[in-house]
């Protein structure tokens, strides 16, 4: 039902033609500062929105607390004062803001999406393209990729992988929980329990924010990958026979990219899906560990390493940052001599990709 109303809403946002001359779309410093005053709204807005969520939830507990009584429960020899309606009033607050957030960020990567050319009156509605505008919104993660039997997350323990989602999803509440515990420390018993439940109106305010610019900045990463992807699969070229070698070192390339990043990117998904039609790659059920697939890239031809090396570079850019993890790889490839970059020109052409700059000088250094 929700995902039928945030696809409704979807289609009510108005598309105004663009005119541009430029099939691989760049944006120019107007287009850029357009953008960026659309995600100032938008950041504010859920900022205000995550304030007035902690006011609208403890003003009319202190001050209409009849309307918040405890219900007692017993259970076995116990008997529990639960305030059950404040709980159901906590949960419908946040199913609220959440949905008012969700309409806020599917109006700005609408947005963004419009001003970079991304969408069109004549394609706005393209299930893929709403889709995947509707998708970011929700911060929905496409796993695609297992489709190609590439896994981010090969060798980490499930419950690696679910304790690292909890620790994301309860960021805000234990921020808020520091908070509460500072001031109690700072003013002691002078601390009174209104002014600890107030304040978390910041933490919440700046962690809307927080979200909502994350979201944002994804929409434009996701919608500025979709033309470098393109671009680059296109004008790949290779000047010898494609054998099943290659094939493998190809796959074991685009495994490696992932693995590094331990996430599910749509550009990833993008990347794959492209390579795969283009040189009619096949899953394989072995994913090499780190330094055997270096070892392997540093015995393929000259020209083999060349686009391997292009897709890492290009690989580490397309999500639009750069983790301590990656940059440790990025050291160790240089240093064996299978790499060309350093850390400080990937992230420089990190932020030229999200500033919708391209990445002409790393396709320019292999093509």
């Amino acid at each position: 039902m929700l995902r039928g109303i945030y696809n409704y809403f979807y289609k009510l946002l108005p598309v105004k033609e663009r005119k541009t001359d430029r099939t691989f779309h760049l944006l120019s410093d107007d287009e850029v500062q357009l953008i960026k005053k659309r995600e100032r709204i938008a950041i504010w807005i859920a900022a205000l929105l995550g304030a007035l969520g902690v006011i609208f939830l403890y003003l009319p507990y202190y001050f209409l607390p009849e309307y918040f009584p405890n219900t007692s429960i017993s259970l076995w020899d116990y008997s529990f004062d639960i305030p059950i309606i404040f709980f159901i009033y906590v949960g419908l607050l946040v199913a609220i803001e959440l949905f008012l957030l969700t309409l806020l960020n599917i109006w700005c990567a609408h947005e963004v999406a419009v001003l970079t050319g991304y969408i069109k009156p004549q394609t706005k509605h393209h299930p893929d393209l709403k889709r995947t505008l509707v998708n970011i919104s929700l911060d929905k993660k496409d796993k695609s990729l297992l489709d190609y039997g590439i896994n981010p997350f090969e060798g980490l323990s499930k419950s690696a992988i679910l304790l690292r989602s909890a620790l994301i999803i309860m960021k805000a509440s234990l921020s808020n929980l520091v908070f509460r515990f500072i001031i109690q420390r700072v003013l002691g018993r002078y601390a009174i329990q209104v002014l600890q439940d107030f304040a978390g109106i910041p933490i919440f305010a700046l962690w809307n924010a927080y979200g909502t610019k994350r979201i944002l900045r994804e929409s434009r990463v996701i919608i500025m990958g979709d033309n470098v992807v393109n671009d680059l699969v296109q004008r790949i070229k290779m000047d010898q026979e494609i054998t099943p070698e290659f094939k493998y070192l190809m796959y074991q390339t685009l495994c490696y990219v992932a693995i590094s990043k331990r996430d599910f990117h749509h550009n990833h998904y993008l990347l794959a899906k492209q390579l795969f039609d283009r040189y009619d790659l096949e899953p394989i059920d072995e994913t090499l560990r780190k330094k055997q697939f270096l070892s392997l890239l540093s015995k393929a031809t000259t020209s083999q390493q060349e686009i391997c090396r292009l897709i890492i570079a290009v690989g580490f850019i397309l999500d639009g940052q750069l983790s301590t993890r990656e940059q440790l790889r990025i050291t160790q490839m240089k240093k064996d001599g299978v790499f060309d970059f350093s850390i400080k020109e990937m992230k420089q052409f990190n932020k030229d990709f999200v500033e919708g700059k391209g990445i002409e000088a790393v396709i320019k250094k292999y093509i």
